[in-house]
């Protein structure tokens, strides 16, 4: 009886973990850089205008994977350098005045990767409250909250341009 019990027990731990372990979708995989501190242009004070101040950014990524598995080439995957390039040009590019505009950037940055599904950014302000406490924000963007979403990405650049000329 007592094996029994621990057995349905164990079945339905089994069954729990499984549930969680498939929370990403199929043909998806996720990618995360995490712990990204760099100099950044931000904040609305005039005392925060003066001089670049640190920033912490986490980045998780779901990320669409082309084949049934990976292979060793790098083409063939989202790089981490161009992650940290395209964070890199945003942070130093122009001041931002609110984290959360930076936080926009960062989420429309990372889904610019046609690959890229969605986007959950994390930013804080490392120096602004003296280590009393750390300022930030997360948000979540998903290709389909994009404009045009539903054009695959080369088509969305042409209808841009197209509207440019």
């Amino acid at each position: 009886m007592l094996e029994t019990i621990l057995s349905a027990q164990c079945a339905r731990g089994a069954a729990t973990a499984d549930a969680q372990r498939s929370s990403i979708p199929a043909g998806l995989y996720e990618l995360f850089l995490e712990n990204v501190v760099l100099p950044c242009r931000i904040g609305v004070f005039d005392y925060e205008r003066g001089a670049p101040q640190r920033v912490r950014i986490d980045l998780l990524l779901q990320v669409r994977q082309d084949g049934a598995q990976f292979s060793d080439d790098i083409g063939d995957v989202l790089s981490y350098d161009d992650l940290l390039s395209g964070l890199k040009r945003i942070l130093m590019d122009e001041h931002t005045n609110l984290v959360e505009m930076l936080a926009e950037k960062i989420a429309r940055m990372c889904l610019a990767h046609e690959q890229v599904q969605s986007a959950r950014v994390s930013v804080a302000k490392l120096d602004i409250y003296d280590g009393v406490a750390v300022p930030g924000i997360r948000l979540e963007r998903s290709r389909d909250q994009m404009p045009g979403s539903s054009l695959p990405a080369s088509h969305r650049l042409m209808v841009m341009a197209d509207r440019r000329i």
